[in-house]
Parts: C-alpha cells; structure tokens; sequence
C-alpha cells in the first residue's frame, strides 16, 4: 500500500525581482509531470530534484539532476520530462507569464534572462557525461560532473540511490556500485558511505573519463573571430 505524501507547503514573497512562490517537497514526491502544459520555471534553493522520462514500457531514464542554484522546466509548451524531489527540497517556482511580460521593468527583466542562461546551463551539464562509451568512463565523469557543480569540495555529496545513477548513466546498478570498487581500488576516489565519497586523485579521474585535466576550464588567451569583438560592443574591430 502507497503511503500518501502530504501536498507542498506553499509561501510567498521570496527576495527576488521576479514574483515567486515557496514550495516545499517530501523525498519522491512529483513536482511536475512529463506532458503537463508547462506553466512554471523552477529555481533549486536547497536539495537535490531529478528529471526523467518513462517509455512505453515503464522502463525509466533519468535525464538530469539539479541542486541549489540550478533552474529546471524551463519547457515550451509541454514538459519533456517529469521532475521529482531526490531529498527533501525547498523551491522558488516562477510563472512562465511573469518571467516573459513584456511590460517587466528592467531589473525583472535582467532576473529573467538570468535564470535562462542558469536554466539552459543545467541543462547542457550532463551532455558532457553521455558521450562517454564504457561504465567507467560515465561515472568518472559524472562524479566530476558533481564535483565541479560543488564548488571543487573534494568531498563530493551523492544525495541520490545507486538506483538513481545507474538509470541516469544507462547502467545496471550492479555495474555502478563494481565501478565505484574499481574507482576506489585504482586510488582516484574513497567511498565514504552510501551518499558521499571524496575525490583523491582528480587528474587520474579526468584520464579515466577519456578527458584532459584542463577541458572543462575556460581557455584563457583564446582568440575571437573579428565578428564576434561587433557583437561583444568593441567598435574598433569596424
């Protein structure tokens, strides 16, 4: 028997230029779901949320996961995916209407295009993670992923189940959990427990990911198309 999950505790006048709603989720309980008419952007203030989607035959895949910080559902038209709480999480949820009147004042308007760019940034993430072919490579990069995400804390925080992960990375749990043995045996990560481990030898861990050290840094020095300096406002490349 399902135990029912009370609704979200709802508050409102968060500091923002933008109005919003607080709300509150339990562990598991459905923000939105895949095919609702996508009325709402959403802002991660404290927890951990995850996207997914379900195929014909009730198989999952997880698409996503978003901490503090981090903006999701900013569809068109209808959600791609749904979106559940991993953990207990706090949210500011903003109407698609307030977020893109064009009557908004300016420091509305510059709030908005904030969370655009955070939005589409979540969402290009873990693009980086499935171009990788073999288990070890994914999870190497998706703990670098997290660890990136938390600031470059060495200890990197797994709020989601192995369950979770291996949907996430298209793999058998029990593939995930011999790949964290074998990540832990070679030296480059410790397992601290089932929701934490901490990263030893990163360098080593970029290697295992099929990647530079250096690939997710910005490239200091890169040259710019001379278009570009026309579109960056410098009038002297005319």
């Amino acid at each position: 028997m399902l135990t029912a999950i009370p609704a979200p505790d709802v508050s409102h006048g968060l500091n923002s230029h933008i109005r919003s709603t607080a709300l509150r989720f339990r562990s598991g309980q459905l923000i939105f779901d895949e095919g609702q008419k996508a009325t709402r952007w959403y802002e991660v203030v404290r927890g951990t949320v995850r996207t997914c989607r379900f195929h014909i035959d009730g198989q999952r895949h997880l698409t996503g996961f978003y901490f503090a910080g981090d903006v999701f559902g900013a569809d068109h038209g209808y959600y791609s995916t749904a979106a559940e709480a991993v953990t207990d999480v706090l949210i500011e949820c903003y109407r698609v209407g307030d977020i893109t009147r064009e009557s908004s004042p300016k420091p509305q308007l510059e709030g908005a295009v904030s969370m655009l760019f955070r939005a589409m940034s979540s969402a290009q993430r873990y693009q980086f993670i499935m171009c990788h072919r073999t288990a070890t490579e994914r999870l190497a990069a998706f703990l670098l992923c997290l660890h990136q995400q938390g600031g470059n804390n060495p200890r990197i925080r797994l709020p989601m189940s192995r369950s979770d992960i291996a949907d996430f990375l298209g793999l058998t749990i029990h593939t995930v959990s011999r790949t964290f043995t074998d990540l832990a045996r070679r030296g480059l990560i410790k397992v601290d427990g089932r929701h934490s481990v901490i990263l030893i030898d990163k360098a080593r861990l970029f290697r295992f990911a099929g990647e530079y050290h250096d690939n997710l840094l910005p490239r200091n020095g890169a040259e710019i198309h001379p278009a570009a300096e026309l579109c960056l406002g410098n009038r002297s490349a005319a």
